[in-house]
């Protein structure tokens, strides 16, 4: 099953990569993996398709497919005779993450955001229709022209764009005001608990998800236990403790 996907739209310089950029470590907070998509319209280099640099020399050189791998990341530049349509590159790319925002695509069937500042440009975009599920804007006179019933967001409420976004594509209720759901680690050493920051408890958490998802049978892990002994003795599992 293909992961749902919600494009943020706008004019230039609104803010959608802005949003996005606060949107992504909110998701990564609650446990779920964000895929994104930049759509151009127009032809143009990738960063691995630099002039002179080993990758474009391959690309140059004639071949289909470059691939740059490094041991935190895979760059991936391929030949295309057309501009894949968003389902083809979900389901091609996007096959380990829960939802997909991508950021362009106005003229498509999505599920559309808009991101409006009037300071950038006098009118939101013309030709709403019922793709539109919500906007993000500062102004009050544009949230005012908006179809009743259009939610519509602060651009600083992104923990509330979070929930509404987990609630209609997730699953999970946006009125909770727990943006999807809140996963949490706990770290015991010798049996002393150790406080540990949000960016070193993400980190640990998104690492040993990212490992144990890769064995059989734990594709989809909600609970994790793991315990770590130098004892010459094995540590006693649930089921072997005594009261």
């Amino acid at each position: 099953m293909s992961a749902p996907v919600v494009a943020l739209v706008g004019k230039p310089d609104c803010g959608k990569t802005t949003l996005l950029e606060k949107l992504i470590p909110e998701f990564n907070g609650c446990g779920y993996r964000i895929g994104t998509i930049k759509h151009h319209v127009h032809e143009f280099s990738f960063p691995v398709d630099t002039p002179g640099k080993d990758t474009w020399r391959h690309k140059q050189a004639g071949a289909h497919t470059v691939v740059l791998s490094s041991p935190i990341g895979i760059g991936v530049v391929c030949d295309t005779e057309r501009d894949l349509g968003i389902d083809e590159l979900v389901t091609r790319y996007f096959s380990e993450v829960d939802l997909v925002i991508a950021e362009g695509y106005k003229r498509s069937n999505l599920p559309k955001i808009e991101v409006y500042r009037r300071q950038i440009h006098p009118e939101p975009l013309a030709g709403r229709n019922q793709s539109w599920i919500a906007m993000v804007t500062d102004d009050p006179e544009a949230a005012g022209t908006l179809e009743s019933g259009l939610p519509c967001f602060g651009s600083g409420q992104v923990r509330e764009i979070a929930d509404f976004l987990a609630g209609r594509f997730l699953g999970r209720p946006s009125s909770s005001g727990a943006a999807c759901r809140r996963s949490f680690i706990q770290l015991e050493v010798n049996g002393k608990p150790i406080p540990l920051n949000r960016f070193v408890a993400s980190f640990v958490r998104r690492s040993l998800k990212g490992m144990i998802t890769s064995l059989r049978g734990c594709d989809r892990p909600r609970h994790i236990r793991i315990i770590i002994s130098d004892d010459e003795q094995s540590p006693q599992g649930p089921s072997d403790r005594r009261s």
